[in-house]
C-alpha cells in the first residue's frame, strides 16, 4: 500500500546540515521562493550496490532553511520533496550525481547532519 501511488506521494523532512560558508538572509530567501523544481538524480553511490544505475527525476515541491541559533555554518532545511526523491543527495550533490543540489544552488560544500521525515501525503482518492 505504501508504495502504491509513489508518483503522487508528497514527503516532508526536516535536515540538520551544515555548509561551508554561512548563509547571508539573501541565500535563505532565494531557497524558498524555489517552488516545483525539477531535479535529476542518479541512483546513489551509497545504494548502487543493490540497486539499478538509473536517472531519476523527481520533484522539490517547497523549501525553507533557516538558520541554527548561535552557530555560523549549520541551518534547518525543511522541504516537501515528491516520493523517492534521496535527500541525503540532495543536499551534497553526490559527487555530481544529484543536479541541482543545496550545494550547487548555494555555492558551496553541504553536508547532511540529521534527517527526519515530519509528515507524508498521498492522495488517496484516485
Amino acid at each position: 500500500m505504501m508504495r502504491e501511488g509513489e508518483a503522487e506521494k508528497q514527503k516532508q523532512y526536516a535536515a540538520l546540515i551544515w555548509t561551508s560558508r554561512e548563509l547571508a538572509d539573501n541565500d535563505l530567501h532565494n531557497i524558498s521562493l524555489m517552488k516545483d523544481m525539477e531535479i535529476v538524480q542518479k541512483t546513489p553511490i551509497r545504494v548502487l550496490h543493490r540497486r539499478s544505475p538509473l536517472e531519476r527525476k523527481r520533484i522539490i515541491h517547497w523549501m525553507e532553511i533557516e538558520k541554527v541559533t548561535g552557530s555560523s555554518n549549520y541551518y534547518l532545511l525543511h522541504l516537501c520533496t515528491q516520493a523517492g526523491t534521496y535527500i541525503k543527495e540532495f543536499v551534497h550533490g553526490d559527487l555530481g550525481r544529484a543536479q541541482p543540489s543545496i550545494g550547487s544552488i548555494l555555492q558551496c560544500r553541504a553536508e547532511i547532519l540529521q534527517l527526519d521525515v515530519t509528515d507524508v501525503k498521498m492522495d488517496l482518492l484516485q
